[in-house]
């Protein structure tokens, strides 16, 4: 049996504790063990007020760990996360987020190394056919801690342990995961994660949980749970039932247990703490939205946008992508026409999707789908926005060449959208920065 702790967050340090000793405490580390953090730190945007509930690791925790390490003598502490960066800068997105988020004032007061998987090294692991490369420092870890937020995810149902291990590889990596051979696939590869690199402890912050994730288009919850397991695939299936969610149907939880020899349910997992597992939250969503058709996001419908047909996102489409098509789905609905019919447009994403017939326009997004369907002999008029990430030039060209009229400032409109999301929140007392930041 495995042990896993759900407590709830009441108190600073030393709820997170309690949900530590309640899987055996810190007792496998020492003074002169390497221990490497692993949160879940997927975006920043400097200079904007954007809602973090539920999308980051909090601070909170992050900085409770490390104090409890500092506890047991521990020297030799790094936080490492590999932040996908669309625009090279001279900072890195996470040198930006870690200022931003007073991550850099632990390594003033306790030592703590921060890296940046995305400017490091990375070496080659295989785990039974898939061989992924694998941020270098983390390997050479005498003890990993792997902190990802408790949330639901458009792509794989569930954001948790096994998921947050997916910042550690490379850029190529990552892409290999979003293939398009549906044996193989993204919940193929993210199942072999625990067997590349097996956290030593895993702690799930639901101090603020998060509904259509994985960022801040959905819908976040004050939940004050803390998931604490020495076993990834028990913290994920515990995390899962929680979210309401059986793992069973999590299809990279199932399989990593099942490559493991271990049932898909809870089976084998020994609940402790005073939470109950099947009533401590509301169940969470995971899938967007389509219309009745399933060929169009039900946000466009609600908002009375024509003309345009965009099928469901699948788990093919890479974070470039996936990141990129906020720009994509937001022009639309800054559109300056926004309330006439647009020219019967087809949306295309991700690396499977293909055209059907009967439409005047097919916009291809990202390089993979204009390698794919550029040629396509159901296409009336091929639209291209081409790039790996897609350009967000060759998307003005695109939406110009459509007849979607963007507003003049739409780039620089698009660096302060996300701050519109903080609307949500406004007037609710337990949405708290102070959780995202150390003081």
């Amino acid at each position: 049996m495995h042990d896993v702790a759900i407590v709830k967050y009441e108190k600073p340090l030393e709820s997170l504790r309690r949900a530590v000793d309640l899987v055996g405490g810190l007792g496998d580390v020492s003074r002169s063990s390497k221990v490497f953090i692993k949160p879940n730190l997927c975006l920043w945007h400097e200079g904007v007020n954007f809602p973090k509930y539920g999308i980051l690791t909090t601070a909170r925790l992050v900085e409770d760990i490390v104090v409890l390490l500092k506890e047991y003598g521990v020297e030799d502490i790094t936080i490492a996360e590999g932040m996908i960066e669309i625009e090279k800068r001279p900072e890195s997105t996470l040198q930006l987020l870690a200022k931003g988020m007073g991550l850099d004032l632990l390594a003033q007061r306790y030592g703590v190394k921060i890296i940046d998987v995305m400017r490091s090294s990375f070496a080659k692991v295989t785990a039974g056919d898939v061989t992924l490369s694998v941020n270098r420092d983390i390997l050479d870890a005498d003890y990993v801690i792997n902190i990802p937020v408790l949330k639901s995810h458009s792509q794989t149902m569930v954001s948790l342990g096994i998921k947050n291990l997916k910042g550690l590889l490379n850029i190529a990596s990552r892409k290999k995961c979003h293939n398009t051979d549906r044996a193989m696939d993204l919940n193929y590869h993210l199942a072999r994660l625990p067997d590349i690199l097996s956290p030593s402890l895993t702690i799930i912050d639901g101090i603020y949980t998060l509904e259509r994730g994985p960022l801040y288009t959905g819908t976040a919850y004050r939940s004050d749970i803390i998931v604490a397991s020495k076993d990834v695939i028990s913290a994920d299936k515990v995390g899962a039932t929680l979210l309401g969610i059986a793992p069973q149907t999590v299809p990279h939880i199932a399989r990593a247990a099942d490559k493991n020899g271990r049932p898909v349910d809870l089976g084998d997992v020994n609940v402790r703490g005073e939470v109950d597992i099947k009533t401590a939250l509301p169940p969470h969503q995971w899938e967007f939205e389509q219309n009745e058709s399933g060929d169009l996001p039900l946000f466009f419908a609600r908002a009375g946008i024509k003309g345009i047909t965009q099928p469901q996102a699948d788990n093919t489409m890479c974070t470039y992508c996936a990141d990129f098509f906020l720009y994509v789905i937001m022009g639309v609905l800054m559109a300056n026409n926004k309330d006439r019919p647009f020219d019967d447009i087809e949306v295309l994403h991700g690396k499977i999707l293909e055209p059907t017939a009967g439409h005047k326009h097919t916009l291809l997004v990202g390089q993979c789908q204009v390698k794919k369907n550029s040629k396509h002999r159901l296409i009336n008029h091929c639209v291209k926005i081409k790039g790996c990430p897609p350009s967000k030039k060759a998307l003005q060209e695109a939406y110009r060449e459509l007849g979607i009229e963007l507003p003049d400032d739409f780039i620089e409109q698009m660096g302060r959208f996300s701050m519109t999301f903080m609307r949500k929140y406004a007037g609710k007392p337990e949405f708290n920065d102070a959780f995202y930041v150390v003081r």
